[in-house]
């Protein structure tokens, strides 16, 4: 399944925390804010930099960069990517 980011959201990086700012398209002027972890952080400039994605490339990225198991890759990836569709930072 091919994946894109939204455009209109911003990688930030606070003090150690990284933030995604996704700017709300409602007529109230709202913003979202979600926190990241390291590895969700590097995950998505690497999804930022590209057109789009499929879990294979979290998975390929996250092994290189980490040196983790395929399979811990993997369910990883698979969270992150729905998470990020279920909070709509990305679309299918």
């Amino acid at each position: 399944m091919k994946i894109r980011n939204r455009h209109n959201i911003r990688l930030r990086k606070m003090g150690s925390r990284y933030m995604i700012v996704n700017p709300s398209s409602s007529a109230i002027n709202m913003t979202d804010v979600y926190t990241l972890n390291e590895s969700a952080a590097f995950l998505m400039r690497k999804c930022l930099d590209s057109e789009s994605f499929e879990i294979a490339d979290l998975v390929s990225w996250l092994m290189e960069e980490y040196d983790v198991a395929p399979e811990l890759a993997t369910a990883d990836a698979t969270a992150t990517a729905e998470e990020w569709l279920r909070l709509e930072l990305a679309e299918s």
